[in-house]
């Protein structure tokens, strides 16, 4: 419908100008000149006249079929595709994903998310992924901790692919692409579990897996090497001290003893880092050079927290020449402090006084304001045995060595994804 002011204007007055004359009727002769009629013929022409409907109890406007019911919006389509998406049937979110993916209006964040969820739904079309996923999706619904769930997800995954060979390829597959292979393990992950992509950023969670009671909101990653995986960005706020700590503590920590002080200053910070990624379960792959994968489920808040606690790990301020540095009101370059967390590791051996002697093994480092994890894989499988929230698989190539090559180059190459005709 014109909802357009002149339009309707317009409408008006057209539907109250008379009607064209037509040739024989009488309002086209001249004033005056009308034929007249004797009252014989008036009756002779209301007898040979068809008999006339009663319209007086008619609808003064006729009924018209109603407009269709315009499509939800785009964030109401979304909450019904989360919902449905519990239910794992891809057959049926490609359905609602369709109609979507025509329309011409959507917004680039918009776009994203719906292209990114027909690909993982296409993915899941396949029939080795559709029966992977209804397995590992059981797993989870009967079997799942809910506060540390990533070591769940890993577990499930790892025993339901350990019978699917072909699909555990697929982590080496990904390796050929280079740079865009995070982007394939997100949507990889994500079909396995029935998941919904909703980000492809480093600072947030990547995929939701649904359930009615509940969510499991997952950060992915994918390494050829353990001791640089980036987990976000992450900065301590100027307001961290009066959140984490008592009113006693606040004043410990201005006039407190140096000990006490620097103590509570290595809590605020683990404190901080918890509850930044509180509500992300981090998914880590690593697949090295001899086509080993590793699978790596780790609920950082709670393993950090827990740590932290039980002396499992201690933070540092460091130095060095690559850290961001400001310039002070009097022109001095003053560096910024970043910091490093150390694995604490009891070697067997007592210290002098008799005290378990310990080593301080690198684990995390903030480096111009993103965290990475930087232990090696040695250090990763001592953490998961000490550590709660933290799950460690390995999948070790059962090939053919002569076989990887050939795996890893099993890819397109960018004239197949630039050339590709239409």
């Amino acid at each position: 419908m014109n909802h357009n002011l002149e339009f309707w204007l317009e409408a008006d007055q057209a539907e109250i100008q008379p009607p064209p004359a037509v040739e024989g009727d009488s309002d086209a002769l001249p004033p005056g000149d009308e034929q007249q009629q004797t009252p014989e013929q008036d009756a002779q022409q209301a007898e040979e006249a068809p008999d006339q409907e009663d319209v007086s109890e008619d609808p003064q406007a006729p009924d018209m079929p109603e407009d269709k019911e315009e499509s939800p919006d785009f964030e109401v389509w979304k909450s019904n595709f989360f919902k449905e998406s519990a239910k794992g049937d891809a057959s049926k979110l490609m359905d609602m994903i369709s109609p979507m993916r025509d329309k011409e209006t959507l917004e680039p964040y918009q776009r994203k998310f719906v292209d990114d969820n027909w690909n993982i739904q296409l993915l899941r079309m396949n029939s080795n992924v559709a029966s992977a996923s209804k397995q590992i999706r059981k797993s989870i619904r009967e079997q799942l901790d809910k506060n540390n769930p990533s070591t769940s997800v890993v577990n499930h995954v790892f025993n339901t692919l350990e019978s699917v060979p072909s699909l555990n390829e697929t982590f080496i597959k990904m390796m050929g692409y280079s740079g865009n292979k995070g982007e394939l393990h997100r949507k990889f992950i994500a079909a396995l579990t029935g998941s919904v992509q909703v980000s492809s950023s480093p600072d947030k969670e990547n995929i939701i897996f649904n359930e009615k009671e509940y969510s499991i909101k997952m950060a992915t990653r994918l390494n050829s090497d353990w001791g640089e995986v980036a987990l976000g960005s992450w900065s301590l706020r100027e307001d961290d001290p009066e959140r984490y700590l008592s009113a006693p503590e606040l004043k410990r920590l201005s006039e407190g003893s140096p000990q006490e002080r620097d103590i509570l200053r290595r809590r605020i910070v683990i404190e901080s880092i918890a509850k930044q990624f509180e509500e992300q379960s981090f998914i880590i792959d690593v697949v090295n050079d001899e086509g080993t994968i590793y699978h790596l489920g780790w609920d950082m808040s709670n393993a950090l927290r827990g740590a932290y606690t039980e002396g499992k790990v201690v933070v540092k301020a460091v130095k060095s020449e690559n850290s961001e540095a400001m310039i002070s009101d009097d022109g001095q370059i003053v560096p910024m402090v970043d910091l490093r967390i150390y694995f604490v590791k009891e070697t067997g051996g007592q210290d002098e006084f008799g005290n378990p002697e310990v080593d301080e093994i690198e684990f995390m480092e903030r480096r111009n304001g993103m965290l990475f994890l930087t232990a090696g894989l040695v250090t990763i499988k001592e953490a998961s045995e000490s550590m709660q929230g933290t799950e460690l698989k390995e999948v070790p190539y059962a090939g053919n060595p002569s076989d990887l090559k050939a795996l890893k180059r099993c890819v397109y190459s960018t004239h197949d994804l630039l050339m590709r005709q239409c």
